[in-house]
This record gives structure tokens, C-alpha cells and sequence, in this order.
């Protein structure tokens, strides 16, 4: 196999620009879908809990002794955007795991000065359609346990709020996708801790490997 091509996550302007930009369309277009899903009523409709901001608000809910319940409400959403981080990488590690051969280590780490943390399963090849389950599956898992805790806990916009924001931090993995998706050449990816590498059927160009 040869190398197509390679995305440095963290150095990569161009790539970091399109990262920017669509963190920014997520939060405008999960912000105006948000509003529209609350206001319209659509929840009652279809027998889910409805939004918790005027008891928050009143000071009616949640309760708990000392500080008022609005506190404990931004507490627990600064509280679940942490995690949530925490989660993806998490999701990331267990799918990497399973499409890796026997004894792979997965590691993790951050870059600060991106503000990203990030999972690595370091040289370990992955066909196409492996990568792009790994890539991805943040994207829906957590999601979907954000929407689920809300419904289960009364509280959904909150929950809303912390998904919508964890899918702008997943801009990154979309990237990714894009990439592939753009590129039918790509039949393989090798994780790296600064990125990603994508290799394609032919044999290596030597220059390029010099190079890596």
C-alpha cells in the first residue's frame, strides 16, 4: 500500500479552519433546532418531557440545600460537557480495541494548546469502512445517551445543550470523514498521534515515506 495522504490534526490550519467553521454551523443549526423542537410543543407530543427552564427558573427545580436550583442546573451542565469529552474518547478507545488485533494498546492523551484530547491506537492499520466506525461512533453514541439521560431525568434541554455542544467538538472526526468520503483511492488508515494516515492500494513512493 502506498500513502494518499495525511492530516496533521493539530498543525494543519487549513484543517483546523474547517473544524472552526463547522463547530460554528453546528451550534447556530442545533441552536435554532433546539428552540423550534421546545417552543413548537413537539415533545408533549409524542410523550416526552417537556422543557425544565421554567421550574429551573422559578426556583421549583432541581433541589438541593444552600445554593438556588438554577446553580445545580448549570452545575450539572458544566459537569456533563466534561464528561462528555470523557465519553467520546472513551467510545473511540472501545472501537479502535475491537477493530485491532489481540494486545493492541490504546493510549490517550491531549494537546492543550489546541484544546483537544484524543485516543490513539498508535501504527495500527484500519480497512476503510473500520475508520470511519471509529470516527463516527462519538458522534451517535454519545448523542444518543445525552437524549436519553434528558428524557430519563426530566431534564432535556439540559441535555440537549450538552449534546449540541459535545457534536461541535466532534467537527474534528467529521474532517476525517470528509477525507475519506472525498478520496475513493483511501482503502486504509493508520491511527498516529498527530493525526491520520491514509494509504491507498500501490506500491509505497518512497519520497513520501522519507518524508513521514
Amino acid at each position: 500500500m502506498k500513502r494518499i495522504a495525511c492530516i496533521h490534526t493539530f498543525e494543519d490550519k487549513a484543517f483546523l479552519a474547517r473544524m472552526m467553521r463547522m463547530t460554528a454551523a453546528t451550534l447556530v443549526v442545533g441552536a435554532i433546532a433546539g428552540v423550534a423542537w421546545f417552543v413548537s410543543g413537539a415533545p408533549g407530543m409524542l410523550g416526552l418531557p417537556g422543557s425544565e427552564l421554567a421550574s429551573v427558573l422559578q426556583g421549583e427545580d432541581p433541589r438541593f440545600p444552600v445554593l438556588p436550583p438554577a446553580f445545580w442546573w448549570f452545575a450539572a451542565g458544566a459537569v456533563g460537557c466534561f464528561a462528555s469529552l470523557a465519553v467520546h474518547e472513551l467510545v473511540h478507545a472501545i472501537f479502535f480495541k475491537a477493530f485491532a488485533p489481540a494486545g493492541t494498546k490504546i493510549t490517550f492523551g491531549a494537546n492543550w494548546k489546541a484544546g483537544m484530547l484524543y485516543a490513539c491506537a498508535e501504527d495500527v492499520v484500519y480497512t476503510r469502512g473500520q475508520y470511519l466506525a471509529i470516527a463516527l461512533a462519538p458522534t451517535f453514541v454519545v448523542t444518543l445517551l445525552l437524549l436519553a439521560l434528558g428524557v430519563v431525568s426530566g431534564w432535556p434541554v439540559l441535555a440537549y445543550i450538552v449534546a449540541v455542544l459535545h457534536l461541535s467538538g466532534c467537527t474534528g472526526d467529521w474532517g476525517y470523514v470528509a477525507a475519506m468520503l472525498a478520496d475513493a483511492r483511501i482503502t486504509h488508515c493508520i491511527d498516529r498521534d498527530w493525526g491520520v494516515e491514509f494509504l491507498g492500494d500501490g506500491e509505497p513512493d518512497r519520497e513520501r515515506e522519507e518524508e513521514r
